[in-house]
């Protein structure tokens, strides 16, 4: 297996895994792209998550407020000499109060779950993503080593992991979930 520079036995060989490769590295550039774009959209998300259940603790926070203010005033009706028509004028815009911070929880806990699956859904396709690439790494490794050996069979298994590789972050690009959750398992 004494190759000299420039010397390649199998002229075919080398030229269809130099093909190979450069296909290969030009996929994962392109899948990288659309990969960092959903690890931005990761961390957006994550962040979106936290702003809403912070929003949802400061409206529970302002319930808690408005119904101890119900209850104060509850109190305040009871205490002789005290004018029972401004209790209960403060009791009302505490009990509206009430209602609205109620409102303001369901809805920033709906919106906060909401973001919760859509983090879980570009997750899965940064894992097909993750995935893909390591399959199409393999490839480019598999065909550098065909080269070396001389070895057609070593190029077939390199376009075996190549195109599974591709056609893991064709699908991750075009929104199609074809996420093999025991790989993901086994490299992360």
């Amino acid at each position: 297996m004494d190759i000299e520079p420039g010397e390649a036995k199998d002229k075919k060989l080398t030229n269809i895994t130099a093909l190979s490769v450069v296909l290969f590295s030009v996929f994962m550039a392109i899948q990288g792209i659309k990969a960092g774009n959903i690890a931005q959209g990761i961390d957006q998300t994550k962040a979106d998550i936290v702003n809403k259940w912070n929003q949802y603790q400061a409206a529970r926070l302002k319930h808690d407020i408005s119904e101890s203010a119900i209850v104060t005033n509850n109190l305040f009706g009871a205490v002789p000499g005290v004018d029972p028509n401004v209790v209960k004028t403060e009791r009302e815009k505490a009990e509206r109060a009430n209602a609205i911070y109620t409102e303001r929880e369901k809805k920033y806990s709906a919106e906060a779950k909401e973001l919760q699956v859509k983090l879980e859904e570009l997750s899965k396709k940064d894992d097909q993503f993750d995935v893909a690439e390591a399959l199409l790494t393999m490839g480019v490794a598999i065909a550098a080593v065909a080269i070396l050996a001389e070895s057609w069979w070593l190029l077939a298994l390199s376009w075996i992991f190549g195109s599974l590789g591709m056609t893991l972050g064709a699908a991750a690009m075009r929104g199609i979930n074809l996420n093999p959750q025991w790989l993901v398992d086994l490299i992360t």
